[in-house]
């Protein structure tokens, strides 16, 4: 027994047998990843005459993942901005699923903090090697 079916619509079929639809479905969905830089605690990027330094994960207090929570929480991360004369301490509330929070602008470039990884698995699950992870952006 043989069975056999078309998807095409001859109305709608071009000259060059593709239909309309299928032009449609090309460049206009396609979506360029994100690129993220990683800071360890205490590491630092410079930007333009800025550093942006990772100074510490203040507290991290996000739910497992193997754990059922009423709220997925947040950690809180301290960052310093050193623009060559002064330096501005901050402490920055990150939810757990993460979010795009503008923290520096420069003549050139928009940081925007991003997430904390890696993400607690376990409940009372001690994680020794934060990373931030920041997105760096051209104007």
């Amino acid at each position: 027994m043989t069975c056999s079916l078309s998807a095409q619509n001859s109305a709608s079929a071009t000259k060059s047998g593709s239909s309309e639809e299928n032009k449609n479905t090309s460049a206009g969905r396609v979506k360029v990843p994100e690129i993220l830089t990683k800071l360890d605690v205490l590491d630092d990027v410079e930007i333009e005459g800025y550093e942006l330094t990772f100074k510490s994960v203040v507290s991290d207090g996000r739910c497992p993942k193997d754990v059922t929570c009423v709220w997925p929480g947040e950690a809180e991360i301290l960052i310093e901005i050193n623009d060559g004369t002064e330096t501005v301490s901050r402490k920055i509330a990150i939810p757990a699923l993460g979010f795009e929070k503008k923290v520096l602008t420069t003549p050139g470039h928009i940081v925007y903090l991003k997430n904390l990884a890696p993400y607690p698995i376990k409940a009372n699950e001690t994680i020794e090697a934060y990373q931030l992870l920041i997105k760096i952006l051209p104007i």
